[in-house]
């Protein structure tokens, strides 16, 4: 049985990689070592939501990945009207050996308790999924290789599109993408939090509690939306965080 370090040492060094060896292939027994691993993700009343497609067709993960980049378009368009800002993920998933539809099967909310299924049956529906799918992330860490989150596979355009490209029956749910092959370069952790700043005894510490100008911070700083640390804030004179790159 792993141990809890072990454990820890896994969840550390798992990363969301997007860009991929092209030169190396992984072997079916890894796939399946890794859906094994999923299969075993707790779910509501048991209902183990979860089904998966394994795509290794060069020309079917071509098309996936330029489903991805048109349903980019509009998200960026967004991005730019809301925010003024897009750094938007690329589509270097495309070059690994193995694309993993994860589907979610919605009529498993019948396995659920009366009340828990009209109180909270999406709820437990989409973490099944996600607890499947992190497995799939830890397992496939634990071999060595690389993984990512495209979550746009469930946006409404790119999820319809797919259905029809894979013949995906209703009522299923696309609910993620995730490739799997080589790092095609390491990649450093991106920021945590420290533990210590997220944990509370008994009841919840005030002093611990982030006010909006500290939220924000965090949210322009170690954030997707602050590239993961790499931007830098000073404070203004009104002592509100500023970005440099709009600073006078």
């Amino acid at each position: 049985m792993m141990n809890i370090d072990d454990l820890q040492e896994l969840a550390a060094n798992r990363r969301s990689i997007r860009g991929y060896d092209k030169t190396r292939d992984i072997p079916d027994e890894m796939v399946r070592k890794i859906l094994d691993c999923a299969r075993w993700a707790p779910s509501g009343g048991n209902g183990q939501p979860w089904e998966f497609i394994v795509i290794r067709d060069e020309k079917t993960r071509y098309e996936i990945a330029d489903l991805f980049l048109k349903q980019q378009e509009h998200k960026k368009e967004m991005e730019l009207a809301v925010r003024g800002d897009a750094k938007m993920t690329g589509d270097g998933f495309r070059h690994a050996p193995v694309h993993l539809i994860v589907l979610g099967d919605p009529r498993v909310k019948e396995t659920y308790p009366v009340r828990t299924m009209l109180d909270k049956a999406d709820s437990h529906f989409y973490t099944g999924l996600a607890s499947a799918t992190l497995l799939i992330h830890l397992a496939a860490t634990s071999l060595g290789l690389a993984s990512q989150y495209v979550s746009d596979a469930s946006s409404p355009y790119m999820e319809t599109m797919l259905k029809v490209l894979l013949g995906v029956p209703e009522p299923l749910k696309v609910y993620h993408l995730i490739p799997l092959g080589y790092a095609s370069k390491p990649i450093p952790a991106r920021p945590r939090r420290e533990l210590d700043e997220m944990t509370h005894y008994e009841r919840y510490d005030m002093a611990k509690y982030r006010d909006d100008r500290e939220f924000q911070k965090f949210v322009m700083t170690a954030s997707r939306r602050g590239y993961y640390g790499k931007r830098t804030w000073v404070e203004d004179d009104t002592n509100q965080p500023t970005d440099p790159k709009e600073a006078p």
